[in-house]
């Protein structure tokens, strides 16, 4: 069992995006897609808890009533980081910290739930920049195998976002670095690598961060425009 924790704000609603922001974006389609894959993986999930930062607004009137919900005022990125490791101090168990830029396919959670105890350190999202890049400090060294309890395909990858799950038996390895870097996440995993920890990511991906960097092998648009029908904003 999992447990998740989803932190959000109500910045980038609307346009202007940031620079690296696609036009489609929407937090809510990505709130939405988050809210079926955590219904699709009922099963799976120990507990989420939803950490809000700043004014309210449309995303928290999305998130069902029987959520529990933090509210805090930091209006930084930094700052409902830093609160949503100190709400990961409060739960014991595989934890799941998820940003509010990403779209989750329905079955996502309950893969990534599956395949945690036995890989330790994954995420969803399957980053573009693992492929085009050629400054990883594993670049030419990554690994590739077949999960069973998940029935799907993992590789190692040098680094991810602040979006990504850890095991029990891993969290005193990795939390405290994770407290440490803070919001420079490629440090983080790279710090990791050194450390031979090594970060698992699905082939082809579960989740995408919704920017430039959409993870290969799955028509994310149609994905989004599908959530944004579903939403009845279409």
């Amino acid at each position: 069992m999992i447990n998740i924790v989803y932190r959000l704000c109500e910045a980038e609603m609307a346009p202007p995006f940031r620079s690296k922001r696609l036009p489609w974006f929407s937090k809510l389609n990505c709130l939405k897609s988050f809210l079926d894959s955590v219904e699709f993986s009922k099963n799976y999930i120990a507990s989420v808890t939803f950490i809000h930062d700043g004014p309210e607004g449309d995303l928290l009137k999305a998130i069902p009533a029987h959520f529990k919900v933090i509210k805090v005022s930091a209006c930084s990125n930094e700052g409902s980081l830093i609160a949503t490791y100190d709400a990961a101090n409060e739960i014991s168990g595989d934890i799941y910290f998820v940003e509010d830029d990403y779209l989750h396919l329905p079955e996502s959670i309950k893969l990534i739930a599956l395949a945690l105890p036995s890989l330790g350190l994954v995420t969803g999202y399957d980053h573009e920049d693992r492929y085009v890049r050629d400054d990883d400090l594993s670049y030419g060294k990554e690994l590739i195998i077949f999960d069973k309890p998940s029935n799907r395909h993992w590789r190692t990858a040098e680094s991810t976002t602040c979006t990504f799950a850890i095991s029990e038996s891993m969290r005193q390895k990795v939390e405290p670095l994770a407290k440490k870097f803070m919001l420079h996440d490629r440090m983080l995993f790279r710090k990791l690598y050194k450390k031979k920890i090594r970060l698992w990511t699905p082939v082809p991906g579960l989740t995408t961060h919704v920017d430039t960097a959409l993870a290969p092998g799955f028509d994310w648009l149609a994905f989004n425009n599908a959530m944004s029908i579903a939403r009845g904003d279409s």
